[in-house]
């Protein structure tokens, strides 16, 4: 009779996140997508690997911008209105880049598309917390696996476009697509969860919690990787005779078992708790980073790429979890936006440097330090983690 139950509550909140999953999927697709013409843009209107980190990391300032200063809005039961607005600005940043000529005008969109993706995810990402907080890293985790399906058929879709219709057809499609979803966004289902009445002006209170602050250390480290993932990759591989269709199948194997554990993970987090899931996870992420750069060619990285994706399926999901529990449940989506600013600020602070590291002395030490870089963060994220206790969750009052 449990396990029936049990089966059916699963069932259900499949069926109630689904409209998130869906939102959460189209804007990872479309922030994915270009990355797959990073290497094209830099060899189309000639900027420099500085110019495409530049582009990157304008991104992610503007996401942490949002997150920052917004994300409480959606504890004050605003997602809706958050997410549609968010869409509507995706679909205008795209429509830019279909004319985009200068890198300033190419800095302008990204900042753009990035600050509309730090309104939708602080909601979305709350949706899934609050919806049963028994069950938090198993949703949460369904939310990374739409998040990453984005991300997979993003490139791929990206690099068909290329090859079709030229390097600014992906663009006009996905801005026509972002439009196309508006009306999921108007009609996202209500907030379950306890809503946050105190009308504060700001987030930043919690970073006063050391178990959040080990948690946003955790991901800032985690997602440096990812901004210069996104800032060297791609033209890395153009560099070694790779074009965009080679670049989204290698973003593709690394995304690809993210999805394919996504959920397992958050059960396991749920299970044995979510700190342990996320070391394991990260630490096994960082080391194998470092290999980068001394593998030879596309493919051998390619085979890499598949076991850091399993390494980011356990750990990356877990530590949403992590973040969740570290807060009180009408606090979620302002700590979840604090740690949408951590990803970026991480991401934006490495996307920069590494770029000009790979220029300036190539791939060896660029990957070797940023590995390094990371496995310090992390480490350093679970050692202010020791000792705290959750704030929310089935664990909540024990001690890790």
């Amino acid at each position: 009779m449990t396990d029936r139950a049990g089966a059916s509550r699963r069932r259900r909140s499949d069926r109630d996140l689904l409209p998130f999953q869906v939102l959460m999927g189209v804007t990872a697709g479309g922030i994915g997508g270009i990355v797959t013409v990073l290497g094209e843009l830099r060899d189309e209107f000639g900027f420099s690997g500085t110019g495409i980190g530049l582009m990157v990391a304008s991104g992610f300032v503007a996401a942490f911008v949002s997150q920052v200063t917004l994300a409480r809005m959606a504890d004050m039961g605003h997602a809706r209105l958050m997410a549609t607005t968010g869409i509507a600005l995706s679909a205008a940043a795209m429509l830019m880049m279909v004319f985009a000529e200068d890198l300033a005008v190419w800095v302008l969109s990204r900042s753009l598309l990035g600050f509309a993706g730090g309104l939708i995810l602080p909601g979305v990402r709350r949706a899934a917390s609050v919806y049963d907080p028994a069950r938090a890293g198993e949703n949460l985790g369904r939310m990374v696996v739409a998040e990453t399906t984005g991300f997979i058929f993003g490139p791929v879709l990206t690099a068909l476009l290329v090859w079709a219709g030229g390097i600014r057809a992906p663009f006009a499609v996905f801005a026509g697509a972002m439009l196309l979803f508006v009306p999921v966004a108007v009609r996202l289902p209500p907030d379950r969860g306890l809503l946050d009445v105190s009308r504060r002006a700001t987030s930043l209170d919690l970073l006063s919690m050391r178990r959040l602050q080990g948690a946003l250390i955790i991901v800032g480290g985690y997602f440096m990787m990812i901004g210069a993932w996104e800032a060297v990759l791609p033209v890395m591989f153009a560099d070694r005779g790779a074009g965009a269709v080679a670049t989204g199948i290698a973003f593709t194997m690394v995304a690809l078992p993210i999805m394919l554990v996504g959920a397992r993970a958050g059960r396991l987090a749920d299970r044995v708790g979510p700190v342990r899931v996320t070391m394991a996870g990260l630490v096994v992420v960082s080391l194998l980073t470092m290999t980068y750069g001394v593998i030879p060619g596309v493919v051998p990285i390619v085979i890499a790429m598949v076991f850091v994706g399993i390494g980011d399926g356990y750990g990356f999901t877990a530590a949403h979890a992590v973040v969740a529990r570290a807060v009180p449940e009408q606090r979620q989506a302002a700590a979840l936006g604090l740690m949408g600013a951590a990803e970026v600020a991480g991401a934006g602070a490495a996307a920069l440097p590494a770029a000009w590291m790979y220029d300036s002395f190539g791939p060896g030490p660029t990957f070797a330090g940023l590995g390094l870089t990371v496995l310090a963060l992390v480490v350093a994220g679970w050692l202010r983690i020791r000792g705290t206790v959750p704030a929310s969750g089935p664990d909540a009052g024990r001690a890790t």
